[in-house]
């Protein structure tokens, strides 16, 4: 569990890249955001045209999970979500070294009696969330209401590691590394509250199936087996970019009720379930570039093959 950042890398030629883009980020924290946006915005439809890889991924993931789109809505929701990726680098260059003041003044927190609630019945609550674009800044908006920490992957530059962690920890009270899933059940059974994302796709080890769009998925078991060690509260928040008015939405749902069961493949649908409906309200701003349906069931064909 990290309470402070790593020590600082060096300037070493291996780590020139990492000062670059960390360079480029804290000064996009701190510019006006219309010029931070209008900065980031060339990097959706360029990185559209250009990430050939990921953009085949988008396009087969909208296929499959929406097969009623005609092709032009696939098309669009795919150039939208790059455009959505693009804007994320803004938002955590302001999250990261810009001041909160900014934010506060576009966002809103709706449902925050649900955490409250959980809160005062004094066990831990595991706050469950999906791999949107703006989760990042989700996250910060809501804590600025509430006092927790969140389960993240490290990255692979030490000095992108270093800026990230650095950054969260103006704001969050804790970061834990996936790998180390014992500090996040102390955490739980000590009464905190710990951020989650469990919808991507780490391999069979960790996971049950369980149909997201009606996909059987490969879905962490975590959510399923935190909760059952520890007897936490599972609240679900989601956060959105509210395009009309450029302001952004954290929204709180009350505690999932009689979670966990007694079938770990029902917890599991309950859980994509929630965050396929959040999904289907802001279908651009869901991480559609992410191989979400790699592990298959045995005797089921590649899905990106």
């Amino acid at each position: 569990m990290s309470r402070k950042a790593p020590p600082r890398p060096s300037f070493a030629p291996r780590n020139w890249g990492g000062w670059v883009a960390a360079s480029l980020l804290w000064l996009l924290g701190w510019l006006p955001r219309p010029v931070g946006r209008a900065l980031v915005w060339p990097v959706g439809p360029l990185a559209h045209a250009l990430a050939g890889r990921r953009r085949q991924i988008a396009e087969r993931n909208l296929q499959r999970c929406f097969p009623d789109w005609s092709a032009d809505q696939r098309a669009r929701v795919t150039r939208g979500t790059f455009d959505s990726v693009a804007r994320m680098i803004a938002e955590m260059a302001w999250c990261w070294s810009g001041p909160m003041s900014r934010i506060r003044r576009i966002s809103s927190v709706y449902g925050l009696e649900h955490l409250r609630a959980a809160e005062a019945q004094g066990k831990g609550v595991l706050l469950v969330t999906g791999h949107f674009t703006c989760l990042e800044i989700g996250g910060r908006i809501l804590l600025d209401h509430a006092d927790f920490g969140g389960v993240y992957r490290p990255l692979k530059s030490p000095v992108m590691e270093w800026y990230q962690t650095r950054g969260r920890l103006r704001y969050a009270d804790f970061m834990v590394s996936k790998r180390n899933a014992r500090q996040a059940v102390k955490i739980l059974r000590g009464g905190g509250t710990v951020w989650y994302a469990p919808d991507q796709d780490f391999g069979p080890a960790q996971s049950g199936f369980a149909p997201f769009f009606g996909i059987q998925t490969a879905s962490l078991l975590a959510t399923q087996r935190l909760p059952a060690m520890t007897g936490c509260a599972v609240v679900p928040m989601f956060p959105r970019f509210v395009r009309g008015t450029g302001r952004y939405e954290v929204h709180v749902l009350p505690a999932l009720e009689n979670y966990p069961g007694e079938d770990p493949a029902t917890d599991l649908a309950r859980i994509n379930a929630l965050i396929e409906s959040w999904v289907r309200q802001c279908p651009e701003q869901y991480w559609w570039i992410h191989r979400r349906f790699k592990t298959r069931p045995p005797g089921e064909p590649g899905f990106y093959d």
